[in-house]
């Protein structure tokens, strides 16, 4: 740069970067956050997360953001400022002394780093931010509203490996609204989990809007006008009620993402 000339009067202006501040299009997607799994792959421990989730989040119209299991405040809340929505993923089971409980022998203890999921959760709901939390992601809903899960469904077996079920709307709300169903139908869902939520601690202003064949909890949303949805099912999983279900999520972020500009 040393051959660059100046003009009295004009700022120097480098050839090699030229920064400009634009303003976010008014067309921009929402950008919907989603929480990720620490596991071991190949003997040493990652960051993972099932493609499917990231694929619907995009499939819907939004912008998938992942942020890593890394228990720090200020990472939270920095991608928190970014998002306008938050997906947060199914999983292995939760320690159930997060929620006042010893772990009993069915309960799966080898999730990782589970506090950070806490911290997550919690900081999420302190945003009043569109949520959908699928499984244990729902579960993590109740848990952090200060609610408390079924360790072990009795009918368990009916529930897992992908099994199909029916499942009741009982009220009006947004689960009825992603599933496209009225208070009383009733709906095909797919299963794969032994825990659910206790309908007796479902968690502070948790409703429950669906409930499965045998009653237990198939729904949870947070009173209120702000999209806060945990389904039990696996909607990424789903053809027919996947597209709905993130459709739903992404009109929820976009409607955020409006009222912050």
């Amino acid at each position: 740069m040393a051959n660059e000339k100046v003009h009295p009067g004009k700022p120097a202006v480098s050839h090699f970067c030229k920064v400009r501040e634009e303003k976010p299009s008014e067309n921009a997607r929402p950008v919907i956050l989603l929480n990720m799994a620490a596991d071991t792959v190949n003997g040493r421990e990652c960051e993972v997360l099932i493609s499917r989730y990231a694929q619907r989040v995009s499939d819907a119209g939004a912008v998938p953001m992942l942020i890593p299991s890394i228990e720090k405040k200020e990472n939270i809340e920095t991608l928190l400022d970014l998002a306008d929505g938050v997906l947060l993923i199914g999983g292995r089971d939760y320690d159930p002394r997060f929620y006042g409980e010893e772990p009993r022998p069915e309960t799966v203890m080898t999730r990782r780093r589970p506090h950070f999921d806490i911290a997550f959760g919690e900081a999420v709901l302190a945003r009043a931010m569109p949520v959908l939390g699928i499984c244990a992601g729902c579960q993590l809903l109740c848990i952090v509203s200060g609610g408390k899960l079924i360790q072990h469904l009795p009918d368990s077996k009916e529930h897992t490996g992908g099994a199909t079920h029916r499942a009741r709307v009982l009220e009006s709300g947004f689960f009825a609204q992603a599933c496209g169903a009225g208070p009383g139908e009733e709906l095909t869902v797919n299963s794969f989990h032994h825990q659910a939520v206790d309908p007796e601690h479902p968690g502070r202003n948790m409703r429950i809007t669906a409930r499965a064949f045998d009653g237990s909890v198939e729904g949870i949303e947070l009173a209120g006008e702000r999209m806060v949805l945990g389904v039990q099912f696996h909607p990424e999983r789903m053809d027919d009620l996947g597209p709905r279900v993130f459709t739903r999520l992404r009109e929820a972020a976009a409607a955020f993402q409006a009222e912050r500009k």
